[in-house]
Protein backbone atom coordinates (compact mmCIF):
# COMPACT_ATOMS: atom_id res chain seq x y z
CA UNK A 1 0.00 0.00 0.00
CA UNK A 2 1.09 3.40 -0.88
CA UNK A 3 0.83 6.97 1.42
CA UNK A 4 0.81 9.51 -1.12
CA UNK A 5 0.81 9.81 -4.71
CA UNK A 6 -0.57 7.51 -7.74
CA UNK A 7 -2.30 4.58 -6.85
CA UNK A 8 -3.55 3.34 -10.10
CA UNK A 9 -3.85 4.96 -13.38
CA UNK A 10 -5.85 3.58 -15.82
CA UNK A 11 -6.28 4.36 -19.76
CA UNK A 12 -9.19 3.28 -21.71
CA UNK A 13 -10.52 5.74 -23.67
CA UNK A 14 -13.23 2.86 -25.71
CA UNK A 15 -15.02 1.70 -22.40
CA UNK A 16 -18.51 1.67 -22.81
CA UNK A 17 -18.54 2.78 -19.07
CA UNK A 18 -19.81 6.66 -19.15
CA UNK A 19 -20.88 7.28 -15.73
CA UNK A 20 -20.77 6.20 -11.93
CA UNK A 21 -23.55 4.07 -10.99
CA UNK A 22 -22.81 3.54 -7.21
CA UNK A 23 -20.48 3.77 -4.46
CA UNK A 24 -20.75 1.43 -1.82
CA UNK A 25 -18.49 0.07 1.39
CA UNK A 26 -17.48 -1.76 3.51
CA UNK A 27 -14.90 -2.35 6.53
CA UNK A 28 -12.64 -5.74 7.56
CA UNK A 29 -10.68 -4.87 10.55
CA UNK A 30 -8.81 -1.73 9.76
CA UNK A 31 -9.39 -1.89 6.18
CA UNK A 32 -12.22 -0.14 4.88
CA UNK A 33 -13.12 -1.03 0.87
CA UNK A 34 -14.54 1.23 -1.21
CA UNK A 35 -16.22 0.64 -4.82
CA UNK A 36 -17.03 2.76 -7.43
CA UNK A 37 -19.14 0.40 -9.98
CA UNK A 38 -19.59 2.52 -13.77
CA UNK A 39 -22.69 2.14 -15.95
CA UNK A 40 -23.14 2.73 -19.67
CA UNK A 41 -25.07 5.81 -21.28
CA UNK A 42 -28.31 4.09 -21.33
CA UNK A 43 -27.59 2.60 -17.25
CA UNK A 44 -26.71 -0.94 -17.81
CA UNK A 45 -23.76 -2.33 -15.87
CA UNK A 46 -20.86 -1.77 -18.02
CA UNK A 47 -18.24 -3.98 -18.85
CA UNK A 48 -15.19 -1.46 -18.51
CA UNK A 49 -14.30 1.29 -16.98
CA UNK A 50 -13.63 4.42 -18.36
CA UNK A 51 -9.92 6.23 -18.19
CA UNK A 52 -9.77 6.42 -14.54
CA UNK A 53 -6.84 7.68 -12.24
CA UNK A 54 -6.53 7.36 -8.14
CA UNK A 55 -4.14 9.29 -5.72
CA UNK A 56 -3.73 9.37 -2.55
CA UNK A 57 -2.85 13.70 -2.13
CA UNK A 58 -1.87 13.48 2.08
CA UNK A 59 -1.37 16.72 2.57
CA UNK A 60 -4.50 17.66 1.30
CA UNK A 61 -6.27 14.90 3.62
CA UNK A 62 -8.35 13.23 0.51
CA UNK A 63 -8.22 10.25 -1.63
CA UNK A 64 -9.57 11.33 -5.35
CA UNK A 65 -10.65 9.23 -8.29
CA UNK A 66 -10.25 10.91 -11.45
CA UNK A 67 -12.58 9.43 -14.19
CA UNK A 68 -14.17 10.65 -17.52
CA UNK A 69 -17.47 9.43 -16.83
CA UNK A 70 -19.80 12.56 -17.45
CA UNK A 71 -22.43 11.32 -15.02
CA UNK A 72 -22.72 10.30 -11.99
CA UNK A 73 -26.10 8.93 -9.46
CA UNK A 74 -23.89 10.03 -6.60
CA UNK A 75 -23.67 13.80 -5.28
CA UNK A 76 -22.45 13.80 -1.86
CA UNK A 77 -22.57 11.24 0.97
CA UNK A 78 -21.63 11.31 4.43
CA UNK A 79 -19.35 8.08 5.63
CA UNK A 80 -18.16 8.67 8.69
CA UNK A 81 -17.04 5.09 9.24
CA UNK A 82 -13.36 3.84 9.10
CA UNK A 83 -10.61 5.90 7.53
CA UNK A 84 -12.98 7.97 5.35
CA UNK A 85 -15.87 10.84 6.77
CA UNK A 86 -17.46 11.73 3.34
CA UNK A 87 -17.37 12.13 -0.17
CA UNK A 88 -17.88 14.40 -2.86
CA UNK A 89 -18.40 13.57 -6.69
CA UNK A 90 -17.68 16.82 -8.08
CA UNK A 91 -17.64 18.03 -12.30
CA UNK A 92 -13.99 19.19 -13.54
CA UNK A 93 -13.76 22.36 -16.15
CA UNK A 94 -14.04 18.99 -18.86
CA UNK A 95 -17.50 17.58 -17.76
CA UNK A 96 -15.68 14.38 -16.17
CA UNK A 97 -16.40 13.30 -12.48
CA UNK A 98 -14.18 12.96 -10.23
CA UNK A 99 -14.69 11.44 -6.39
CA UNK A 100 -12.91 12.73 -3.32
CA UNK A 101 -13.11 10.59 -0.35
CA UNK A 102 -12.07 12.58 2.81
CA UNK A 103 -9.92 10.96 5.19
CA UNK A 104 -10.43 11.37 9.12
CA UNK A 105 -6.31 10.57 9.43
CA UNK A 106 -3.04 9.29 8.05
CA UNK A 107 -3.66 6.35 5.69
CA UNK A 108 -2.52 3.73 3.29
CA UNK A 109 -4.02 3.11 0.56
CA UNK A 110 -4.21 0.85 -2.82
CA UNK A 111 -6.37 0.33 -5.83
CA UNK A 112 -7.37 -2.23 -8.19
CA UNK A 113 -9.37 -2.15 -11.70
CA UNK A 114 -12.25 -4.59 -12.36
CA UNK A 115 -14.00 -5.73 -15.41
CA UNK A 116 -17.68 -7.54 -16.26
CA UNK A 117 -19.19 -5.45 -14.55
CA UNK A 118 -16.65 -2.36 -14.97
CA UNK A 119 -15.68 -1.24 -11.03
CA UNK A 120 -12.80 0.58 -9.64
CA UNK A 121 -11.98 -0.91 -5.90
CA UNK A 122 -10.08 1.10 -3.13
CA UNK A 123 -8.92 -0.03 0.15
CA UNK A 124 -7.76 2.19 2.67
CA UNK A 125 -6.17 1.33 6.21
CA UNK A 126 -4.63 3.62 8.64
CA UNK A 127 -0.79 4.01 8.06
CA UNK A 128 1.88 6.58 7.20
CA UNK A 129 2.91 9.48 8.88
CA UNK A 130 0.54 12.11 10.05
CA UNK A 131 -1.41 14.04 7.41
CA UNK A 132 -0.40 17.62 7.31
CA UNK A 133 -3.74 19.01 6.16
CA UNK A 134 -7.16 18.54 5.86
CA UNK A 135 -10.28 20.15 3.14
CA UNK A 136 -12.22 23.15 4.64
CA UNK A 137 -15.37 22.63 4.18
CA UNK A 138 -18.87 24.72 4.50
CA UNK A 139 -21.95 22.87 3.30
CA UNK A 140 -21.94 25.25 -0.83
CA UNK A 141 -17.90 25.47 -1.05
CA UNK A 142 -15.35 23.25 -0.13
CA UNK A 143 -11.85 24.07 -0.82
CA UNK A 144 -9.23 21.40 -1.29
CA UNK A 145 -6.14 23.01 -1.71
CA UNK A 146 -4.57 25.09 0.20
CA UNK A 147 -5.48 22.54 3.28
CA UNK A 148 -5.80 23.40 6.65
CA UNK A 149 -1.83 23.07 7.46
CA UNK A 150 -0.46 25.02 3.77
CA UNK A 151 3.27 26.39 3.62
CA UNK A 152 3.39 30.16 1.82
CA UNK A 153 5.01 29.74 -1.80
CA UNK A 154 5.19 32.41 -4.52
CA UNK A 155 1.96 30.98 -6.14
CA UNK A 156 -0.84 30.37 -4.24
CA UNK A 157 -2.98 27.59 -5.91
CA UNK A 158 -6.74 27.78 -4.52
CA UNK A 159 -8.95 24.63 -5.72
CA UNK A 160 -12.20 22.73 -4.30
CA UNK A 161 -15.43 22.86 -5.84
CA UNK A 162 -19.10 24.88 -4.69
CA UNK A 163 -22.62 23.80 -5.11
CA UNK A 164 -26.12 25.83 -5.06
CA UNK A 165 -26.62 29.33 -6.02
CA UNK A 166 -23.08 30.56 -5.29
CA UNK A 167 -22.00 33.17 -8.09
CA UNK A 168 -18.56 34.11 -6.87
CA UNK A 169 -16.16 34.37 -3.75
CA UNK A 170 -14.07 36.95 -2.62
CA UNK A 171 -10.06 35.72 -1.90
CA UNK A 172 -7.56 38.30 -0.32
CA UNK A 173 -4.24 37.53 0.46
CA UNK A 174 -3.26 39.08 4.12
CA UNK A 175 -0.51 39.82 6.32
CA UNK A 176 -1.88 40.20 9.58
CA UNK A 177 -4.36 43.44 9.39
CA UNK A 178 -3.42 44.38 6.15
CA UNK A 179 -4.86 43.26 2.74
CA UNK A 180 -2.46 42.88 0.43
CA UNK A 181 -4.70 41.89 -2.84
CA UNK A 182 -8.39 40.98 -3.32
CA UNK A 183 -9.69 39.26 -6.19
CA UNK A 184 -13.11 38.04 -7.27
CA UNK A 185 -13.32 33.94 -8.24
CA UNK A 186 -16.88 34.15 -10.68
CA UNK A 187 -18.57 30.36 -10.00
CA UNK A 188 -21.10 29.22 -12.28
CA UNK A 189 -24.42 28.45 -10.07
CA UNK A 190 -24.58 24.55 -9.84
CA UNK A 191 -28.14 23.51 -7.79
CA UNK A 192 -27.70 20.09 -6.94
CA UNK A 193 -24.16 19.61 -8.70
CA UNK A 194 -20.59 20.33 -7.12
CA UNK A 195 -18.46 22.17 -9.77
CA UNK A 196 -15.34 22.50 -9.93
CA UNK A 197 -12.77 25.66 -9.46
CA UNK A 198 -9.64 26.58 -9.66
CA UNK A 199 -7.86 30.55 -9.09
CA UNK A 200 -3.91 30.77 -9.16
CA UNK A 201 -2.72 33.86 -7.23
CA UNK A 202 0.79 35.17 -8.10
CA UNK A 203 2.24 36.66 -4.95
CA UNK A 204 6.18 36.36 -5.80
CA UNK A 205 8.18 37.71 -2.93
CA UNK A 206 5.58 39.29 -1.00
CA UNK A 207 5.52 37.98 2.54
CA UNK A 208 1.79 37.28 3.48
CA UNK A 209 0.28 34.83 5.93
CA UNK A 210 -3.53 34.53 5.22
CA UNK A 211 -5.81 33.46 2.36
CA UNK A 212 -9.18 34.39 3.02
CA UNK A 213 -12.29 33.39 1.35
CA UNK A 214 -15.70 35.09 1.53
CA UNK A 215 -19.31 34.93 0.01
CA UNK A 216 -21.19 37.23 -1.66
CA UNK A 217 -22.34 38.72 1.73
CA UNK A 218 -18.93 38.72 3.01
CA UNK A 219 -19.18 36.09 5.18
CA UNK A 220 -15.92 34.12 5.88
CA UNK A 221 -15.94 30.70 4.57
CA UNK A 222 -12.31 29.88 5.17
CA UNK A 223 -9.39 32.24 6.84
CA UNK A 224 -6.37 29.98 6.07
CA UNK A 225 -3.11 30.23 7.85
CA UNK A 226 0.06 29.78 5.94
CA UNK A 227 3.47 28.99 7.67
CA UNK A 228 6.67 30.41 6.12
Amino acid sequence: MLADGGLLSFDRPTADGTRIAGITWQTAGACHVFTLSFATADGAPATSPPTVDASLLRNAGVLRIETEATASVVVDQLVAEGMVERLFVPVDEAGFRFVDLVLSGPAVARARILTSPARLEVEIQPGGSEAAGRPLMSPSVVIVEPGSAAVAEPIIDLAGYSIGEVESLGVDVLLGEETLSETTLQLEPSPGLWTAFHLTIPVGDTRYDTLRVTSADDTVIAAIPFSQ
